[in-house]
């Protein structure tokens, strides 16, 4: 499992970045806010088996199997305080990684995470993806390094990132497009959601949710915004990539939101 680690200083939390569906990778997905996060935070970013640097598995794609396989990472890093930043499905990962290991968690940020009502509203969307793999997976070599250069033109790749890190992100995420794994998961998407389907973060636990303004009345009914005096949910005109967009912002609420925990 491929990971960046700085270590957190003047007792500051350790923020653990989960990243959305896709492959490409954690730190160069998130890497614009990290740069503008306080340099005394502690940063994980890790790729799920499948993704970016990692390599790929052959266990089956359930959510124990995918958490627990990360939750080895954390647990050899002896990391102390720590705080989650899930994006979409990263939130689903996040919640369960909280609820069955939750001993040093001190809060949970999420942009748009995933909810287990969104995947049954695109039924369809499993099989749209295996179509979409089994199509690329018949192209020529050429064909292949054709539709790989376009990620980042087709919105596939963070905008805000320099053309070095976007070059890199942009050879990674090929060299994950359409593997075994990632169409398991798209495959499996019920059967992964279903354990915390019913399950909600507690109120005890200090939550920040940066939603879009078009779907904040439905996240914050839902499970990842809690009823702690100093949750929040902070609406932003954008897309599900909020963050590609408002790095610097979400960066400065971030570092607000853990301070104000004390």
């Amino acid at each position: 499992m491929s990971y960046y680690y700085r270590p957190p200083k003047n007792n500051r939390a350790t923020i653990l970045f989960f990243q959305a569906f896709g492959g490409d990778s954690d730190y160069y997905n998130f890497k614009t806010v990290i740069d503008n996060l306080s340099q005394d935070d502690g940063i994980l970013t890790f790729d799920y088996l499948g993704y970016g640097l990692s390599d790929l598995t052959d266990k089956p794609q359930t959510l124990p199997n995918t958490v627990n396989e990360f939750r080895q990472l954390f647990d050899s890093l002896k990391l102390g305080p720590t705080v989650i930043f899930a994006h979409s499905i990263g939130g689903v990962f996040g919640l369960y990684d909280y609820l069955n290991f939750s001993n040093h968690v001190v809060a949970f940020i999420s942009i748009e995470p995933t909810t287990y009502e969104v995947v049954h509203a695109h039924p369809k969307g499993a099989e749209s993806f295996a179509k979409a793999a089994d199509a690329f997976n018949q192209l020529t070599p050429d064909q292949k390094a054709a539709r790989q250069k376009d990620l980042a033109i087709q919105g596939d790749i963070n905008p805000l990132l320099s053309a070095e890190d976007a070059a890199a992100n942009t050879k990674i995420l090929a060299g994950k497009m359409y593997n075994r794994n990632l169409v398991a998961q798209t495959q499996n998407w019920n059967a992964m959601l279903k354990p915390v389907a019913e399950q909600k973060l507690p109120n005890h636990l200090p939550t920040l949710l940066f939603s879009t303004t078009k779907r904040q009345a439905e996240f914050k009914q839902s499970g990842y915004l809690t009823q702690h005096p100093k949750s929040r949910l902070v609406a932003l005109e954008g897309t599900h990539y909020l963050h590609w967009k408002y790095p610097k912002l979400i960066a400065k609420t971030t570092d607000q939101f853990i301070d104000s925990l004390g």
